[in-house]
């Protein structure tokens, strides 16, 4: 992610300075210009909130107090500086009016959670920023300072010399309805508070640090936010099947940045322990991605990019993205085809046993001329020469006629047999 912007593109230098130095009207020249920049107004520190476009963007500071920041000068490194700083941040509103930005990150009416919030990146500045650094930084094209392209010397000044560190933070966000009763305020709108609370870096070098932006003297920030509904003339939404209960009209609004102002803040830093049995079922289910209605903690070390760490969302974004799959399809494919592999010699072997019992016979004649000889010595021996499926040579095909003549070996005898008499009592009872 690239690091935090703090300028809205399409808005002309003239405004955003006008607007930031309101307070002690600061011509837009003076600090543009080399040898004016050093007057006593453009080297006062900017204000604590600076309303560069009213109603739709803003940038405020917060004091971060003994702040751990990673300063990259040094000769052997990088290394962990505390020291106090500013945290810049811009709240800005988009186009359309139907999302507010923190840092380029949607903040309202929504926060994202799925499958994690939105994880920003904050400016760190000296807290001597004054106004002349900020022209030098509303100048830079870049100032998310990405690489690619030529940087312009205002460029190199913002991301080299202004900034000391741009970290991603851990924070607390709040949001609720509030009432609103400025003179600006439209009666038929709406109003709703969304805070935020910069607990710690999740920097890659400080997280590892036991410090966070825990100095109970930091400020948090606080955006009052005004919106007033609109008719988009979208048909109503229907119900999405036969038996569902019929869907109830969103309302659009239309929003607009009414009040940004640093408050106490309201983030208790907690004795860490590990987690109770109802605690660890709440966090497998993820119920406690919301510790209250419109309250969230989001820390870094406690998310990965499938959502919440042990949730079953990131259980299971683990499995399926799990690094040893492609293993595991080697294996299976390799185990598959060894199996087939194995079935394919298993056929050859036999294939090639029965072509080498055929080899022994002297071609296919032969084979079928040993065939009919065993055939015929077979029925031979079973019907004597009596009957032939094929006949033999120069003989009838038509089968032999019958005769009531027996087919015996036997001679019948020259004499009559004698007659035996008949019994007197029948043997078998009438």
């Amino acid at each position: 992610t690239p690091p935090a912007m703090i300028v809205l593109y399409g808005l002309s230098l003239a405004s955003l300075v006008l607007s930031a130095v309101g307070a002690t009207d600061l011509n837009t020249t003076e600090c543009q210009d080399h040898h004016s920049s050093h007057t006593e107004p453009c080297t006062q520190p900017i204000e604590d909130v600076v309303a560069v476009t009213r109603g739709s963007f803003y940038i405020a500071k917060i004091r971060c107090y003994d702040c751990p920041h990673a300063n990259r000068a040094m000769p052997s490194g990088p290394e962990i500086v505390l020291e106090d700083n500013d945290l810049l941040f811009n709240i800005e509103l988009s186009n359309d009016k139907r999302t507010v930005f923190l840092n380029n990150q949607p903040f309202f009416p929504t926060l994202p959670t799925i499958p994690t919030p939105p994880q920003i990146q904050v400016p760190q500045v000296r807290t001597d920023f004054s106004n002349t650094n900020l022209s030098i930084a509303l100048e830079c094209h870049n100032p998310s300072c990405g690489s690619g392209g030529k940087m312009s010397f205002e460029c190199t000044t913002w991301c080299w010399e202004l900034q000391l560190d741009t970290p991603p933070i851990d924070y607390l966000y709040t949001k609720k309805r509030t009432e609103y009763n400025g003179d600006d305020s439209v009666a038929e709108a709406e109003h709703w508070e969304f805070g935020f609370d910069a607990i710690g870096s999740s920097a890659p070098l400080v997280r590892h640090s036991e410090r966070g932006f825990d100095h109970p003297k930091q400020k948090m920030l606080k955006v009052v936010v005004e919106g007033v509904a609109v008719d988009t003339g979208a048909p109503r939404k229907g119900q999405d099947t036969l038996f569902s209960p019929i869907a109830e009209d969103e309302t659009i609004y239309d929003y607009r940045i009414i009040d940004v102002k640093l408050v106490d803040r309201e983030y208790k830093f907690p004795i860490l322990k590990p987690l109770s049995l109802h605690q660890s079922i709440l966090r497998f289910f993820g119920n406690d991605v919301w510790e209250d209605e419109g309250r969230l903690v989001y820390i870094h070390k406690q998310w990965n990019q499938y959502g919440k760490a042990g949730t079953l969302r990131s259980l299971f974004g683990d499995f399926i993205h799990w690094e040893l799959w492609e293993l595991v399809a080697i294996i299976a494919f390799s185990v598959v085809g060894g199996l087939l592999a194995l079935y394919g010699v298993y056929r050859l072997f036999f294939w090639v046993q029965a072509q080498r019992e055929l080899m022994k016979w002297d071609g296919m004649d032969d084979v079928w001329d040993k065939l009919r000889r065993e055939r015929e010595e077979e029925e031979n021996a079973l019907l004597n020469g009596v009957y032939r499926d094929e006949p033999d040579e120069g003989s009838s095909p038509r089968p032999p006629q019958y005769t009531d003549d027996l087919d015996t070996m036997k001679p019948l005898p020259t004499k009559p047999l004698p007659e035996k008499p008949l019994p007197d009592v029948p043997l078998i009872d009438a």
